[in-house]
């Protein structure tokens, strides 16, 4: 199996070395795209992160970017996205018709709600936040809950709350959803966060 790890605007973190690391087995390969190439960041706040990301990257070419990592494996794929990374696989899978794409998970996946026309080529996981500042999260489940293999799960943790960069971190949950994660086998199954 093949684990595409799509970052946040944050890019190259200790949290996503971390998550990383413990993804990668003799049968699975991880590979992270991040918006900088490669580069790791050093950013104020998030706001500066932000801001870098919309200059040196943007959404449209952070899609094309998992696009092309897609169609460069050779194994089943998981994609497993944040933040602007998540909106990012998103786009990426809509209509997509290579077969080894196994499962999308995104977490808190904002500009998803710029895209509810989007028809996924696999089962996707999404991990709403409570809220979000630019829309109702719950008119967006509600959208896209009539979307074929589409599973919404809100929880009660905030935007970023997987990075410990993110003003909005947590260690509960972060460290919940890393656990449920841990095992790189089962990350291709929907039902990996059933039991929430």
């Amino acid at each position: 199996m093949h684990i595409i790890i799509i970052t946040d605007i944050f890019g190259l973190t200790t949290d996503i070395d971390l998550l990383s690391a413990s993804l990668s087995t003799e049968l699975t390969r991880v590979t992270v795209i991040d918006p900088y190439d490669g580069y790791k960041q050093t950013f104020i706040n998030e706001q500066a992160a932000y801001d870098t990301f919309m200059t040196q990257c943007g959404h449209e070419r952070y899609s094309s970017a998992v696009s092309s990592a897609i169609a460069l494996s050779e194994d089943e794929v998981v994609l497993l996205g944040f933040s602007a990374g998540a909106s990012a696989a998103w786009k990426a899978i809509d209509q997509h018709l290579n077969p080894l794409i196994k499962h999308c998970i995104g977490f808190y996946p904002s500009q998803i709600r710029n895209h509810l026309d989007v028809i996924p080529c696999c089962p996707v996981t999404l991990v709403f936040p409570c809220e979000e500042r630019h829309f109702e999260v719950d008119d967006v489940i509600a959208a896209l809950s009539s979307v074929k293999q589409v599973n919404c799960i809100k929880t009660s943790f905030y935007h970023g709350f997987m990075n410990s960069l993110s003003d909005n971190y947590s260690l509960i949950g972060a460290t919940f959803f890393n656990d449920k994660m841990n095992d790189s086998s089962k990350l291709d199954s929907v039902e990996i966060f059933n039991r929430i």
